[in-house]
């Protein structure tokens, strides 16, 4: 019944594509959508991830629409959700993972019809480790879409059945997708390890292998962004957290990546970077938040650095 009150059909648009020979790529990987972060220097909670994700879209906006795109790719890199297998993450969450499926999808809802305003929009996703629901990971199809990535895919899909957007449904580990004449493999990453030109070498081999030429692989998994003549690694929407700055000795920040890719093969990619959101307004997520009972990043322990001693 809730999936019924929406109808897209007479709000997204289809723009006309006459005379461009680019697409665009928004390259989403690892939202962590759930997670609470309150630490030096970061904090994230839905409506900060509101705020990132309308940011990210007006970037992209304008980014694109000076290069002449018509048409945009979103490829979601997977890990929309936080896991909460660990005892840091099952306290420092908003919600249980079921209430921040729906928090999510309403999120994405409103990015999607964002960029829709200005593009034809096609939407492709994969499943990622962490908002996996089973303990163990898995690569065949059926443990791969036992997956909150998933299950949130296909809630945006069956809302906009009826509407101008496309969502493209494939193979849910590693989703190789057309665009502009060049192949794009769409994947994760955790098996990503070591040098990674080396291992993106190899999985271009084992393609072609099978008689599929990929000209280029979008992953995310390591919350740092790299960009590459043939890779682009996304970073998170998250940024820091106490895992990466205590645990791994690491510093980072908010960021995902954009690329235009053109008919002759060239293509153009750039960071954008997520950290502040002073003066960006958010989407509307508010009734949402009191409707699913979501903490906020204010209602963790409030931590101070250094100590002052008076004498």
């Amino acid at each position: 019944q809730l999936f019924e009150e929406y109808d897209f059909s007479k709000i997204t648009k289809v723009h006309p594509t006459k005379g461009s020979n680019a697409v665009g790529i928004i390259q989403l990987s690892d939202l962590h959508l759930n997670e609470l972060v309150s630490i030096i220097g970061n904090k994230y909670d839905f409506t900060v991830a509101s705020k990132r994700l309308q940011l990210l879209a007006e970037r992209a906006i304008n980014y694109f629409h000076y290069n002449g795109v018509k048409n945009v790719l979103i490829a979601d890199c997977a890990d929309k959700l936080n896991s909460d297998r660990r005892l840091d993450e099952l306290l420092n969450q908003a919600t249980n993972r079921s209430n921040a499926t729906m928090l999510a999808v309403h999120l994405l809802k409103q990015f999607i019809l964002h960029i829709n305003e200005y593009f034809n929009v096609t939407y492709a996703g994969v499943s990622g480790n962490e908002s996996r629901v089973h303990s163990e990971p898995g690569h065949s199809k059926i443990v791969a879409t036992y997956n909150y990535d998933m299950t949130i895919f296909n809630i945006l899909r069956y809302m906009f059945e009826d509407s101008d957007i496309d969502f493209i449904i494939g193979d849910p580990s590693e989703l190789v997708v057309n665009i502009a004449n060049s192949n794009v493999l769409i994947m994760h990453g955790e098996n990503i390890t070591g040098d990674v030109s080396k291992e993106v070498t190899r999985i271009k081999g084992k393609y072609a292998d099978k008689g599929i030429l990929i000209d280029y692989i979008l992953f995310g998994h390591l919350h740092e962004a790299r960009i590459a003549d043939t890779y682009s690694r996304g970073a998170s929407l998250v940024g820091d957290n106490d895992y990466s700055f205590k645990g791994l000795n690491l510093t980072g920040r908010a960021s995902q990546n954009l690329h235009i890719f053109y008919t002759n093969k060239n293509r153009d990619s750039i960071k954008v970077d997520l950290q502040n959101t002073d003066g960006v307004k958010g989407y509307d997520i508010i009734k949402e938040l009191e409707a699913y009972n979501a903490k906020s990043a204010n209602k963790l322990h409030k931590e101070e650095t250094v100590f002052k001693i008076v004498v």
